[in-house]
Order: C-alpha cells, then structure tokens, then sequence
C-alpha cells in the first residue's frame, strides 16, 4: 500500500504546522486560568452541594420514615450530577471552543475544511441500509468536510444503534469516510474484512445479507475477505483489483473490529471502528502537547485520504 500511496506527500506542509504550533501555544497560555477557575467551582459549587446533601440525607435517615429515605437519596445523587455539570460548564464550554478553533487548524492542509458537532451528514441520505450495518438510528459527534487535491470528502464520527434500554447494543462505532470517485459503480458492492483472517465458515459479516457473494479468486484473501453485490458481473472486476488492499491497509491501522467499504453508484463510504475519540484532544486541565495529541489525529486522516485515494482509481 506505501509503495501505492505516498503517505509523506498527503501529511501537512510547514506553514500549516506553524500555524497549528503557534495555536496550540496560544491555548495553552490561556489554559491556566480556566482550570484555575474549574477548581474554584468545584470546590464551592459541588463541594457546597456535598455538604448540603449529606445534611438532608442525615435528617432524612433521622427524621423520615425509613421507606422514604431511599427516594431522597436517589434524588441527591440525581440533583449531584445536575450541579457537577453546571459546576464545569465553563470549562466545557471553552474545551469546545478549543475543538471549534483547534481541529479547522489540525486539519488546515485541507482546503475549504469546515467542522460541526452532532449534526446529521448528508451522506446518510444516500448511504446503504441495514444490509451493510444493522441499525435503528443513529448518533454523531464530531465532523470534518473538506477538498484535498481534487478530493471532496466528509469524515463523521458515528455510531449506529439497535434496540434499547437492556435489548440497546452498538453495531457500529468509529469514523465514517465519504467521498466521490468519479467512476460510477452500477449498483450496490459492499466489501469487509476483519482484523485478523477467519474463515468464511466462522463469520457473517454483513449479517446475512441477501446480496450475492463474489470472490476475487484468490484463497487467502477470499479466506479473510467478504465481497456481497447486486452487479456480481460489474463487481468481480473490482474485488480482483486493489479493493482488498484498500481494506488490507485499513485493518492494519485499525483493529478494534470490522472495516467496511461500500461504493453505491459514485458514493463511497469507508466504515473504520474505533474505541476511541478519533477527534479526541485532552481536557482542559491537560496542556495540549503536539506531538501526543494532535500529529496522530493528522495521520489517521491522511491514512484515510490514501485509502479513498486508492479506491478511487479502482475501476
């Protein structure tokens, strides 16, 4: 995949590092005295509440009757998280702003790059149903659009749902990669791999999809790949070709579950798991340190640019 994709060449050119160095300089001059005031609130706003609640739950355990005790006690510990979040609320606050000024210049090699949190991508209007991942709806975080050489891309954090409360369980959590290629694949072909290699016989990874099951041919890529289309004609040309490399490179970075790739007519999504904030950076407590926070964020990007660069040109 290196020898196909020059990573080196897609990472940041100096001038976007000395803009990224000298905000991260900046916020971390400022940091200080938001932690500072953080800790004030703590200590008297949830500190106060402590001592407030540990006074009615004595009166109550003394005074009321011993079924009752438990309800306040469970209204204390409700009312505790309500203050705990107003107590840090400004320190929230300016740790999303952080995000709001910080990740347009993290990903500032990118032209025309815009961030937004918790919206819908419109990219879901178009993208495949249940027969790629099973889901009831739908939540976002993060999101990063943007153009990179010709490129026009949306990364989203998500994570996809189905059933709730005790029967609630995470189909799917990570980055969703969306772009355009510029030939149109005449259907629906979706195409995953895990981690580590397992026969067909031990998985199902589109959940039993009713789509076909197209092969590349080859054993040992066929062994720990799994290609299911409704164009089996148009598709097997692209399953021999560099798909299965395109997945190879991804699971190699991430190995938290099964990566995914579905191209649907010009639409093409990469689906790559992850346990972690892909736009995570420290609390505000912490100072940002570039090299620990923000350059791994940068290649995990550029990684996804190489990838939908490759699948791209598959054709």
């Amino acid at each position: 995949m290196n020898a196909i994709v020059d990573e080196a060449a897609l990472m940041p050119k100096d001038a976007a590092l000395a803009d990224l160095h000298a905000a991260v300089a900046t916020y971390n001059a400022s940091r200080g005295r938001v932690t500072s005031d953080m800790y004030v609130r703590v200590v008297l706003i949830f500190g106060g509440y402590l001592v407030f609640a540990a006074f009615v739950a004595y009166i109550a355990w003394v005074e009321i009757a011993t079924d009752v005790v438990g309800i306040v006690l469970g209204l204390l510990f409700v009312g505790g998280g309500f203050v705990w979040r107003f107590a840090i609320a400004p320190a929230r606050q300016f740790q999303q702003s952080l995000r709001d000024r910080m990740l347009p210049l993290v990903f500032g090699f990118v032209d025309e790059v815009k961030y937004g949190h918790g919206a819908e991508p419109h990219f879901m209007r178009t993208m495949p149903g249940k027969e790629l991942v099973q889901r009831d709806r739908n939540e976002h975080g993060d999101l990063i659009a943007g153009r990179h050489e010709g490129l026009t891309f949306v990364l989203a954090e998500s994570e996809f749902i189905t059933g709730s409360g005790k029967s609630r369980h995470t189909t799917f959590k990570g980055v969703i990669f969306h772009f355009l290629r510029e030939q149109e694949f005449p259907g629906l072909l979706l195409a995953a791999r895990r981690p580590n290699a397992v026969h067909r016989f031990m998985r199902d990874l589109f959940g039993g999809s009713s789509l076909a099951l197209v092969t590349s041919g080859n054993v040992e890529v066929d062994s720990s790949h799994e290609f299911r289309t409704n164009r089996p004609d148009a598709a097997t040309p692209i399953v021999q070709g560099a798909l299965a490399k395109a997945l190879d490179y991804l699971a190699t970075e991430w190995r938290d579950d099964v990566v995914r790739i579905a191209l649907n007519g010009r639409d093409c999504y990469l689906l790559v798991p992850a346990r972690k904030d892909f736009f995570e950076l420290p609390p505000v407590d912490t100072p940002i340190d570039f090299d620990r926070h923000l350059r791994p964020m940068i290649r995990d990007l550029v990684m996804l640019l190489a990838t939908a660069k490759l699948v791209s040109r598959i054709s």
